[in-house]
């Protein structure tokens, strides 16, 4: 809505226009709890059509590794042998470049994202990797929502116990779910501490929640996880994708 000297109405003026209202979100927050008042109705809808549950997630410890890189090349190459993404996502611009660059040397196809790619290479990168023609995208906070991924089987989130804006309780919760499209969905947490952040507990805990619901309804009706949509050719055009049972691997 618009106000006559065209400009965007302000909240106090839309919600003196608007009686009545359903909000919806992946991620909840505070503010929403506030406009829904003192006693809020919430209906909360965590399983989908195609039974896949949200993602294993799992903590790694950076320490004893001596580094990151070689554990997270050996998780993405396993992907790669078996047809499926990778997303990456890095604290800087710089590291992002530096990482798909180490990536790129050892044999993997990955890309850096970030907010100096302009928007149509942006698309025409996300459909090279829905298509196969890369494997792996690295980026900073490009990776968490609007992105509708179904190759995408494991998110690794490089300093996560590293909390602020792009390690927010939200912002990982957002970052897990880009593996909530594939019945093989894992995601990785790195932490360089070996300790895990409140934002990194608060956020497996509500992904562990959910999983634990959707499993749970899976296996009272029935339902075998499957992978659902279409798929992108090498040439971009969308190919129907056949059903495919599963479930969540576990990290070994």
């Amino acid at each position: 809505p618009s106000a006559l000297d065209n400009r965007p109405l302000t909240g106090e003026e839309v919600w003196e226009r608007v009686p009545q209202a359903v909000l919806v979100s992946a991620t909840p927050g505070a503010e929403m709890a506030l406009l829904c008042g003192p006693s809020p109705r919430v209906t909360e809808l965590v399983v989908r059509p195609t039974g896949i549950p949200d993602p294993h997630v799992a903590v790694v410890d950076v320490a004893p590794l001596g580094g990151y890189e070689d554990h997270l090349l050996a998780q993405i190459e396993a992907r790669v042998a078996r047809r499926e993404r990778t997303l990456v996502t890095c604290i800087t611009k710089a590291s992002a470049e530096a990482l798909s660059d180490f990536l790129s040397g050892h044999g993997v196809s990955s890309i850096a994202l970030h907010s100096g790619v302009k928007p149509l290479e942006r698309l025409r990168l996300l459909a090279q990797l829905r298509s196969g023609e890369l494997d792996v995208l690295v980026g900073c906070n490009l990776l968490r929502e609007g992105l509708d991924l179904p190759e995408v089987s494991l998110v690794c989130v490089l300093n996560a116990d590293k909390q602020g804006l792009l390690r927010s309780t939200t912002s990982l919760i957002q970052t897990i779910g880009r593996a909530a499209r594939h019945v093989n969905g894992v995601a990785l947490l790195y932490s360089e501490s070996g300790r895990s952040s409140e934002a990194m507990e608060q956020a497996i805990a509500e992904t562990n929640r959910r999983r634990a619901k959707q499993l749970a309804h899976n296996e009272r009706n029935l339902i075998v996880p499957r992978a659902a949509g279409t798929a992108l050719g090498a040439d971009g055009a969308a190919e129907p994708r056949a059903p495919d049972g599963g479930g969540a691997s576990i990290l070994e």
